[in-house]
């Protein structure tokens, strides 16, 4: 539909026009020969137009020295007083071909029809040059939105009357045709059974410019062909060997800077349209056309590059199928300046290449809020699985007479591979108790629910910590392939001065701060290896004895390893340091000071890991 509309068009002409950019000049033939009015002719001259009897002796020249056809691409429309001579010499040499012009404008709505159709003469012929002339042509062009000069109408009817184009004339008489034997088809036409021209509607044909102006065709001087003529006559060396006119195809028009006849063109801003002229003859008889694919072909093409441009965007990853479309869309230009340069097709791309970026927005767009959905339920699988977690975590300490104990628990993500629990015993015994399961997220979170229950059945059938701790990790062995759980177990005997009990499973350091000397001690654990790795690993605790003020800090590899922007470890000096300094704190007191440093340590950083922090305050009023 896009091509019915036309909603592109104009920037599928840009796309035209690079491609006759990025191709080598083309052939020209050898036999035409540009013969210019150009700023020289009028400074020796006169003004334009010039006399009529200045063409009069210019064909004479051109006939006398062998010419073969002379094609003037200027309109002698208005009488003068040397239209007589001008016209006896025309039908004597034959072979001249004077043009007319048509009134195209939109004022004047064209029938959609084979050919353009006109109901008014611009510029006609002066009466004694149409009488002198056999064949009456046109030199109309079309112009596009941009201003653009790309193609030129083959034929223009006016009065039911066919008339075919000045270049498109001269080169069936060339090549031996009769144009008036013509067939029109939807997007061709074919002369004498043997010319087979591709056209647009209206029976335009796309100009197969062959290069820049100053490149191509080879050009003569007006002034220079008729004063080395005059030279020759005085005996004189003459500027140009006019022997080189003999079988030429002279194209004679207006060149001279300023002048209406110069229009851009894909090639260049500022071209005279003596050149299309020329252009269009060289085509017709080198057979080198530009030939556009019709809708029925771009449209097909357009499909199939939809469908690579879903495959590609639906069976590849994101970055993937970015690339992938990328390659298509400059693969796909590629293949369409290669047809245009070697076969001269001319194949739509500007449309391709919009369906390549819409397909992979919208299914760029489409996978977004597909995988937003699925985080979306991800995220409330995992807001549940972090409320189950938090049914297995202590939320209420009972207390025993002399000890507080605070807690902190920041999980990296939804949950956590940190656990801890503080159990009240028998016999005034009271375990404190802190994990770390290896790894993080759902599979951390799902040992960490079974470890907690088997932590809280063994912790009831067996006093003392390294008894627990063996338990756990017969039970772990060989069940989780690259998992492990490094634990501390604390026992506090109340009833026996409070002492204190540790067995480490792989889990340290552990910071004592004792009161009374305002010193913080790092007792040497005698850490076994942590749960799940070896069954017949042996656990060992050692005793600290408390006093009234002391505390006691654990905490997972979260806290020490938390990092800045910089890539620096928060470290285990600054955990002692913030320590020392909030000693005479409470223990609820010194975890939120360790919340905040941490928070602002690790300021516009992701929290990478869990962090568990457990202040042990000894002493009432703790």
């Amino acid at each position: 539909m896009v091509y019915i509309l036309g909603l592109f068009d104009n920037y599928e002409l840009l796309l035209y026009d690079l491609r006759f950019k990025l191709r080598p000049r083309q052939k020209v033939s050898d036999d035409i020969l540009i013969i210019q009015i150009y700023d020289d002719t009028l400074n020796n001259l006169g003004r334009w137009p010039l006399p009529r009897n200045f063409h009069t002796s210019l064909v004479r020249v051109l006939k006398e020295f062998g010419a073969r056809y002379i094609i003037f691409d200027i309109l002698f429309s208005e009488p003068t007083e040397h239209d007589v001579e001008f016209a006896q010499t025309i039908k004597a040499v034959g072979g001249v071909y004077i043009p007319v012009a048509f009134y195209l404008e939109e004022a004047y709505p064209l029938k959609k029809s084979a050919v353009l159709e006109s109901p008014l003469i611009l510029a006609g012929i002066s009466k004694d040059l149409q009488d002198a002339t056999s064949v009456i042509s046109h030199a109309n062009v079309c112009v596009d939105s941009d201003g653009k000069v790309r193609a030129a109408p083959l034929f223009i009817k006016h009065n039911s009357k066919l008339y075919p184009n000045l270049a498109l004339q001269a080169a069936c008489d060339w090549l031996g045709l009769n144009i008036q034997n013509v067939e029109f088809r939807k997007d061709k036409i074919i002369i004498d059974k043997r010319l087979i021209l591709s056209v647009l509607s209206g029976a335009k044909l796309l100009v197969n410019y062959p290069g820049k102006w100053t490149q191509t065709f080879r050009h003569l001087s007006y002034f220079d062909i008729l004063k080395s003529y005059t030279d020759i006559k005085k005996g004189l060396r003459p500027q140009i060997d006019l022997s080189t006119l003999k079988d030429k195809i002279c194209f004679i028009g207006l060149t001279a800077t300023g002048t209406s006849d110069l229009r851009p063109t894909p090639l260049e801003s500022v071209y005279p349209m003596l050149g299309l002229q020329a252009s269009v003859f060289n085509s017709i008889i080198q057979r080198s056309f530009i030939k556009p694919l019709g809708l029925p072909f771009n449209l097909i093409l357009s499909w199939l590059v939809f469908a690579l441009s879903l495959f590609v965007c639906f069976r590849l990853p994101a970055f993937k199928a970015l690339l992938g479309s990328l390659c298509l869309g400059i693969s796909y230009f590629i293949v369409t300046v290669v047809a245009f340069v070697f076969w001269g097709l001319w194949i739509i791309v500007f449309v391709p290449l919009t369906v390549v970026v819409v397909t992979y927005t919208i299914t760029t767009t489409y996978r977004f809020f597909s995988e937003t959905k699925k985080r979306q339920l991800l995220e409330k699988e995992l807001e549940i699985a972090r409320q189950i977690q938090e049914s297995f975590l202590l939320k209420q300490i009972k207390e025993l007479k002399g000890i507080n104990i605070a807690l902190s628990f920041e999980p990296a993500k939804f949950v956590a591979g940190d656990f801890y629990d503080v159990l009240n015993l028998d016999n005034g015994r009271q375990a404190v108790f802190i994990a770390d399961v290896a790894g993080k997220g759902i599979s951390a979170a799902l040992i960490m629910a079974q470890a907690i229950s088997l932590l809280r059945i063994f912790s009831f059938q067996y006093k003392d910590g390294v008894q627990v701790l063996s338990q756990l990790n017969k039970e772990f062995c060989g069940r989780f392939e690259g998992r492990f759980i490094t634990g501390l177990y604390i026992t506090i005997d109340t009833q026996n001065n409070n002492k204190v009990y540790v067995a480490s499973a792989g889990h340290g350091p552990l910071l004592f701060y004792k009161k009374q000397q305002h010193s913080l001690l790092e007792p040497k654990l005698l850490s076994g290896l942590p749960l799940g790795l070896m069954e017949d690993t042996e656990y060992q605790q050692i005793e600290l004895i408390p006093e009234s003020g002391d505390k006691i800090l654990i905490f997972t590899d979260g806290l020490s390893e938390a990092r800045n922007r910089k890539g620096e470890e928060f470290g285990l000096d600054r955990i002692k340091k913030i320590l020392l300094e909030n000693a005479d704190s409470s223990g609820k007191i010194i975890s939120e000071r360790f919340r905040e440093a941490v928070k602002k340590f690790s300021l516009g950083c992701t929290q990478h890991d869990d962090i568990t922090l457990i202040v042990i305050s000894f002493g009432d009023g703790s």
